[in-house]
């Protein structure tokens, strides 16, 4: 998808071009300089783009200063020979930060997009991780071995998941007793009262959907946080946080 200074750029140009049909009466060395103007608004355009990708791998740094990793997998309680899954992975933010905790134990790293599988797989073996697993999902089933994980983690994906009781049915299924789901969700203030269709459309979910989710998937509560971090800077929302429990 085109960063919006970019697709400025890409439009400017076309209506120049074609639509307007003037650029090919303007001589050249002003060509060079109404295009040296465009670029510069571009680029002043995607400084203030406050929806910036914060999944890729060279945002990761800049990530951990506000995401709270730590304590998000804190809440997963788990061992060195825990088996947890990461679905959403995108390119492996969670992921790697998982490994290195289960050195003996292992990490599903789930996502429906190959492209970001593809990408995982890369920065897994630039850092040498060996205890992951890749799973390409499906939309309503994340396709994870039954009664075998000790914690599942979802970040900024839940609200994606359509077939929403489809997946969390299978997620009680792939936890042990005892298990940990952990979800982290964002959104913004503006509209933490608007419809779920109307949030999912802007890409958040407001914490009570997800409570009723899990509630009526038969997984108990065990903590709550809204908010959770806040990420107004970076994506103009703030995200909260539910540890549930199979019983």
């Amino acid at each position: 998808m085109q960063p919006a200074g970019g697709f400025y750029f890409l439009k400017v140009k076309y209506l120049l071009r074609r639509k307007l049909k003037l650029w090919t009466c303007v001589p050249c060395g002003m060509k060079t300089l109404l295009l040296m103007s465009i670029l510069t608004c571009s680029l002043s355009l995607s400084a203030q783009d406050t929806w910036k990708d914060v999944y890729k791998e060279s945002a990761w740094a800049d990530r951990d200063r506000w995401q709270k990793a730590d304590e998000l997998i804190q809440n997963l309680n788990l061992r060195p020979d825990s088996h947890v899954a990461d679905v959403g992975c995108h390119e492996g933010y969670m992921t790697v930060k998982l490994a290195a905790l289960v050195k003996t134990g292992s990490v599903y790293a789930v996502d429906v997009e190959q492209p970001k599988l593809d990408k995982l797989k890369t920065n897994l073996a630039n850092r040498k991780v060996t205890n992951v697993t890749a799973i390409k999902g499906d939309y309503d089933n994340p396709k994870l071995p039954i009664n075998t994980l000790d914690a599942v983690i979802i970040v900024d994906t839940y609200h994606e998941m359509d077939e929403h009781d489809k997946i969390l049915q299978h997620l009680k299924a792939t936890l042990k007793t005892g298990g940990r789901l952990v979800l982290c969700e964002a959104i913004a203030d503006a509209r933490k009262e608007s419809t779920r269709e109307e949030q999912e459309r802007k890409h958040e979910l407001s914490i009570n959907f997800a409570l009723a989710d899990l509630k009526a998937a038969g997984f108990t509560i065990i903590k709550q946080q809204d908010p959770f971090v806040d990420r107004t800077k970076e994506k103009g929302d703030k995200m909260w946080l539910i540890v549930a429990e199979k019983r």
